[in-house]
């Protein structure tokens, strides 16, 4: 006769209601590798925010609170972009729901580990015409890595072992390793919650209060990859290349020789890029790209052309600045001869900002690669260029730098850099002393000390033509100087929301540089309940009044034509006269009205000084701006 398997239990909630037993088992597998949470409150999800109180009172989760759900979710993105570890989003049921699908879709072509969790009404209700109740589960499908479903009175509350599967904590758990594996990104989880919802009142033999059921997440600490001396140590070495690789190495450079045992890496490295062979080569660093591809890149001498976003900007990297001014020089001048003369292109992480770089990575005479070593969710087998697994591949393709390359990209680099200061200055000269949207971004992006958002559209654009990102100050590197950028769909929606959660997750002041109806896009950002913990953000926002990219792009010239001029500001400029003290009056919120460069300064000076958000507005006229770049275009002749 065999005794039944008795469930496996840790603690004992059999006193409670089942909605919010199966709460906690939910919070307990959040919590393997979760450290934060959004909840927007609703009914349905009930459960969800009693529990989350008793977890962050045991000091396993940090809960936040916001009221608009697309906001919550954009926040939870920002935090998960921050600490690259899963971040999770609450809602209720119904469109509650559904507003979290910009942020889910933004999450899976960045490959970020956003957990969706939505409460929905049990099976029984659906298709009875029950309110808040809509088809939840698959509702996310094509944009998440994996989805599961867990129905109240189904789902296995106590586990039979320590390592049972189908318990729903283990589930949960599960979700999330998917979320964080070989490729990134959003996932589903979606609960069909029974009433009652509310915890059963204290009685006998249960006096009220949490337990201690919470578990306190286990994150392990990552090797950093941002240590340039680490990066050219270990280049030839297992933790980079693998050890398949560093096998592959060695099989190379010892063909048809014995390999000393007394040589050292160094000495192995030197003797493998000697064989490497020479070719003109550029790396082209997108959003995110791997910091092992600038690092092979300085090491074997190629010039880095980099998006603001792929933390290979920074001026002690060497990175090429006013690059874009080259690749758009005019046919015979220097900078074009030199940019013709490109014979391969390493693209690293996705960049998205220019026509020049696609043009030059889709030129006819150039052989483009795409490094993505563990694959990416932004392209797929239609991606006409080759992509390499790793550095020891990649190595073998970009090869080595022909004497004076990299010497020869950085004077043209300073040269075009001087170029677009002098046109800047001369614009202010035109404009009597208005700022222009470009001197602004330059600015803010060279002067502020915080981590850095920078919105879609326009500002990141003007930042990445002008500005040189520096993370020394004194002789220091500072590490907080990171550039943050919503790249995955590059959508204006969100941007705030996203800056406030990196501000909280990184528990320091964060500044978000964002164009006027990227501002008002998101402007629920604002919106915080009295209970909260408000994030510290500087927000400057550049307000031309209106969408300033349209009239740099073919709809500026069409606005040109008799007749459209009005058309084409109706239907793409979208001018707007919000007044922007009033609205951060309205939410409560400190604001600063920058009328020039100093003004500015002042404003972005003293973060000791400073809790909580602040609104800086600097006006600007998008009136001039196609014409400022048809001058600035035209003395790249002079490159």
């Amino acid at each position: 006769m065999t005794t039944p398997r008795r469930p496996f239990r840790e603690f004992d909630d059999a006193y409670d209601v089942e909605s919010l037993r199966l709460a906690r088992r939910v919070i307990r597998g959040l919590t393997m590798s979760m450290r934060h949470i959004v909840l927007a409150p609703g009914s349905r999800s009930a459960p969800m925010a009693y529990a989350l109180r008793e977890a962050e009172e045991l000091g396993a989760i940090t809960v936040h609170v916001r009221i608009d759900e697309r906001s919550a979710a954009f926040t939870a993105l920002g935090i998960a972009m921050a600490t690259k570890s899963p971040a999770g989003i609450v809602t209720t049921s119904g469109t509650a729901a559904g507003n979290l699908l910009p942020a889910m879709m933004e999450a899976d072509l960045s490959g970020i580990p956003l957990v969706a969790i939505t409460a929905d009404r049990p099976e029984e209700l659906h298709g009875t015409g029950a309110n808040q109740t809509t088809w939840q589960q698959g509702m996310f499908a094509g944009r998440v890595r994996d989805e599961i479903h867990l129905e109240q009175g189904e789902a296995r509350l106590e586990p039979e072992s320590r390592d049972d599967i189908l318990a729903a904590e283990t589930q949960v758990g599960l979700l999330l390793r998917v979320a964080t594996g070989s490729a990134p990104g959003p996932v589903h989880l979606n609960i069909g919650f029974r009433d009652p919802l509310v915890p059963a009142a204290p009685g006998e033999g249960h006096q009220g209060g949490a337990q201690r059921w919470a578990r306190t997440p286990f994150i392990p600490r990552s090797r950093g990859t941002d240590s340039a001396e680490q990066l050219r140590a270990e280049i030839i070495g297992s933790e980079i290349l693998g050890d398949e690789s560093q096998q592959g190495l060695a099989a190379q450079t010892s063909a048809g020789a014995a390999e000393s045992p007394a040589e050292s890496p160094a000495e192995a490295a030197a003797r493998f890029e000697a064989g490497l062979g020479v070719a003109r080569t550029v790396f082209v660093m997108g959003a995110d790209a791997p910091a092992e591809a600038r690092e092979l890149a300085r090491r074997l001498g190629h010039p880095l052309l980099s998006e603001p976003s792929s933390d290979a900007r920074w001026s002690d990297l060497g990175t090429i600045q006013g690059y874009r001014l080259i690749l758009q020089a005019p046919e015979g001048s220097p900078a074009s001869v030199l940019a013709g003369s490109i014979e391969r292109v390493v693209v690293a992480g996705r960049p998205t900002l220019t026509r020049p770089v696609q043009q030059l990575i889709n030129r006819d005479d150039v052989e483009a690669v795409q490094y993505a070593p563990g694959g990416e969710a932004w392209f797929d087998h239609r991606l006409a260029r080759r992509q390499l697994p790793d550095v020891l591949t990649l190595a073998q393709f970009a090869k080595m730098a022909p004497p004076g390359w990299h010497d020869s990209w950085t004077e043209r680099g300073l040269a075009a850099q001087r170029l677009i200061d002098a046109a800047l200055t001369e614009q202010e000269a035109l404009a009597q002393g208005e700022l222009s949207s470009v001197r602004v971004a330059q600015f803010v992006a060279e002067t502020v000390k915080t981590p850095l958002l920078l919105g879609s559209s326009s500002v990141i654009r003007d930042v990445d033509l002008a500005a040189v990102l520096n993370r020394t100050v004194l002789g220091t590197r500072d590490d907080a100087r990171r550039v943050y950028a919503m790249r995955g769909l590059a959508g204006i929606d969100g941007n705030l929301s996203a800056a406030s959660g990196i501000a909280l997750a990184r528990n320091t002041r964060v500044t978000a540089l964002v164009g006027d109806l990227t501002f008002l896009h998101d402007v629920n950002a604002l919106l915080l309940p009295a209970t909260e913990r408000e994030p510290d953000l500087d927000i400057v926002v550049v307000n031309d009044s209106g969408g300033a990219i349209f009239d740099q792009l073919e709809h500026g010239a069409v606005g040109r034509r008799e007749g459209q001029a009005d058309a084409v500001e109706r239907f793409f400029g979208t001018p707007q006269t919000v007044d922007i003290e009033a609205l951060a009056d309205a939410y409560g919120h400190e604001y600063h009205y920058a009328e020039d460069l100093d003004s500015l300064g002042e404003g972005l000076a003293g973060l000791e000084d400073r809790v909580g958000i602040r609104i800086i507005e600097v006006r600007t006229d998008r009136t001039v701006l196609r014409d400022f770049h048809a001058r600035l275009r035209a003395a790249a002749a002079n490159l």
